[in-house]
């Protein structure tokens, strides 16, 4: 389990604190607004931007990290890209791979057609398959990835969401996104953040239209069927 102990950060009119809420093994999923804390929730689980940084205490597996570069492979929102071939990129983080191991992230990411290409040619949603079967490659025991759905067709959202829920079984995932639909689908824990303040996590069936309706500052319905979760405005 990855544990927040006390993470509190501030920058202009804008504040984030939580404290004492943890992320088990399996797909965790971070609903909400825009602006509502999503992303510096995990810029400060990994420390970046220290200058923001009021407090932070992290634990895993029931140690305290000051350092999280061994155990978190982090895919943020945009990565600068630069002039490297992909299959460079593949293991420019993940060391020297077995040859085995790299073959099966191509085919599983579909990345053999792109491979002798720059990662500066790529679609958005190439490139996000690229970061993702770079993240598979480093094989740490926690995985963040923020703004999952970003970039990527319906066909690869679902993809790369199987993919997640996969990498689950024995890490500990946690994707922020925007899809609530997708989340809930897929997910195994639901934490909703907003104004800086979390709650969660909780299990995807115990997140209410009124609880999303409250977070999004919006009207919503929530409708379950066969195993798929519908979120929609009420009002269109």
């Amino acid at each position: 389990m990855l544990k927040i102990e006390q993470l509190q950060i501030s920058f202009g009119n804008f504040s984030l604190k939580v404290e004492g809420i943890g992320f088990p093994q399996g797909m965790n999923v971070i609903l909400g607004p825009n602006g509502g804390g999503k992303s510096s929730l995990m810029k400060g689980i990994i420390g970046y931007g220290h200058e923001n940084l009021d407090r932070r205490e992290i634990q895993f597996g029931g140690h305290h990290l000051e350092k999280v570069e061994s155990i978190i492979s982090y895919l943020p929102q945009e990565n600068p890209r630069f002039r490297i071939r992909v299959r460079e990129y593949l293991t420019m983080t993940s060391g020297s791979v077995p040859e085995e191991r790299l073959d099966e992230a191509v085919r599983y990411f579909d990345l053999e057609p792109m491979l002798g290409q720059s990662i500066e040619n790529l679609s958005g949603g190439e490139f996000k398959r690229v970061q993702c079967a770079q993240v598979a490659l480093e094989g740490k025991p926690v995985i963040m990835v923020d703004e999952m759905e970003q970039g990527l067709d319906m066909n690869y959202q679902h993809g790369m969401m199987k993919w997640l829920c996969s990498e689950g079984k024995d890490k500990v995932v946690m994707a922020s996104m925007h899809d609530a639909s997708l989340a809930m689908t897929y997910a195994d824990t639901i934490t909703l953040i907003k104004g800086g303040r979390a709650e969660g996590p909780l299990p995807p069936e115990a997140v209410t239209a009124d609880m999303l309706s409250e977070c999004y500052g919006l009207p919503l319905t929530v409708r379950r069927q066969e195993g798929v979760v519908l979120v929609y405005h009420n009002r269109l």
